[in-house]
């Protein structure tokens, strides 16, 4: 899983690459296209994990048809979604098209259908991650990265070009994957049943405290970009970037995070005690840990290129990344980023690995406290965060009491066995 997860994130950070053979104005627009579907997507971090959850439950008979029956339905509630929301856009499209800069309306209809599959994917990735098909759900993130860094490349180099070229690009990509997805997790959704008896009060019961539980860590992992594109201002894409490379740091750990869930849930299900959560624990520090020393190290690298950019030249051959040392600016700023950044956001990939454990076992008295957590970030961003530097550093310091809260909830609670007894009696209540 951190293979595949390696190979798709930068496949999809490649197809970025194509940019040159587009206008300013056409990749402006790509990119607000791709804004549009990372904002569809939001909601994907709960529903996938909520699918994982229920799907490595499923022990029984009864137990696997009533899975059935919820992943028929929210599947069908997906596309009426979408239709209703596909009206919307057709009744407002020149109101859409000005707004996003797009003179082909058959640009915006192709994202449209994008967005269907961007809907309906993560319950499809959920089923396959509860069914702990790590296999073909790494393929899944593989082939939406390359299909769509070579379709991108095909349409855009040979074929169509232009705006229209690199959305189909991204289209065959995600189709690519949707298809995969769909196929391997063909017993759980295309079997047959009878209507199954499903509490949905009890199912949204668990539902809404898990979006808002992993809503509160992509809140306080996403929001300072926006705040800085939108009250500091200036040069917001040397930010961007450090960020990036911040970001990447708790992403790389996630696949951990997969494997772990399920697992967990699944010896939770069964009343058996797993020593999972220490081992991720400390695999994710240590993994994190070697990534950040790396980060500063590179660092240190950019600040000293910055001051003699001729020390690079005999190790970057090509006029293009030499046209790169001259931009000595950015130089300096991302090596004075990019270690607040990374060590700043290492607290947040530990307390990922706490926050997925305390949602496997519907540990859900944790949510409250983590949704005041981050409306104090938010205040304290908002009256404090006054350059580059200072919002790094209250990023880096919520991030640590973020990870307190959960390491409470995980450890001086002494709460294990009580989650675990809700948890089975809770699905057996659900079985009809």
């Amino acid at each position: 899983m951190v293979v595949t997860t390696f190979l798709s994130g930068l496949f999809m950070f490649a197809v970025h690459g194509f940019a040159l053979l587009l206008t300013v104005k056409e990749y402006g627009a790509f990119g607000a296209l791709l804004g549009v579907l990372n904002m569809m997507s939001i909601p994907s971090i709960a529903l996938q994990t909520i699918f994982a959850q229920q799907t490595a439950a499923a022990i029984s008979p009864e137990q696997k048809e009533q899975l059935t029956f919820v992943t028929q339905k929210l599947l069908t509630w997906a596309l009426y979604l979408w239709l209703a929301t596909a009206l919307i856009i057709l009744f407002f499209q020149k109101n859409v098209l000005a707004a996003l800069k797009i003179s082909n309306p058959v640009v915006l209809w192709v994202t449209v259908v994008v967005g269907l599959l961007t809907l309906c994917g993560p319950i499809l990735m959920g089923v396959l991650q509860g069914l702990q098909n790590f296999f073909w759900l790494g393929w899944v993130a593989i082939l939406n990265g390359i299909g769509r860094f070579v379709a991108v490349g095909l349409f855009v180099g040979l074929l169509m070009g232009g705006l229209i070229g690199a959305v189909c690009g991204v289209a065959v990509g995600v189709f690519a994957a949707f298809v995969v997805a769909g196929y391997h997790t063909r017993s759980v959704w295309l079997r047959h049943r009878s209507k199954a008896a499903v509490d949905w009060k009890s199912w949204l019961g668990n539902t809404v405290p898990l979006t808002l539980g992993l809503g509160a860590s992509q809140f306080i992992f996403s929001v300072d970009v926006i705040f800085v594109q939108t009250k500091i201002g200036g040069a917001t894409g040397y930010y961007v970037g450090a960020g990036m490379i911040g970001r990447g740091l708790v992403m790389f750990t996630a696949p951990l995070i997969v494997v772990m869930f399920p697992k967990i849930v699944h010896s939770v299900s069964h009343g058996k005690k797993t020593n999972l959560l220490g081992y991720t624990t400390l695999a994710t520090a240590g993994l994190c840990s070697l990534a950040a020393a790396a980060s500063t190290a590179i660092a240190i690298i950019l600040k000293r290129l910055a001051v003699n950019p001729d020390l690079a030249k005999p190790f970057l051959p090509t006029a293009l990344f030499q046209k790169l040392l001259t931009h000595t600016e950015a130089l300096s700023v991302l090596g004075q980023l990019i270690p607040w950044f990374v060590w700043c956001m290492l607290p947040l990939a530990l307390a990922n690995v706490l926050l997925n454990n305390l949602m496997a076992r519907k540990n859900f008295k944790v949510v409250p406290y983590l949704l005041l957590v981050i409306a104090a970030y938010a205040v304290t961003l908002k009256f404090a965060g006054h350059s580059f530097i200072r919002v790094i550093q209250i990023l880096g310091v919520y991030n640590v009491i973020f990870l307190s809260v959960v390491a409470v909830f995980t450890w001086g609670r002494k709460s294990e066995a009580s989650p675990e007894l809700s948890v089975a009696t809770d699905l057996q209540k659900s079985s009809p």
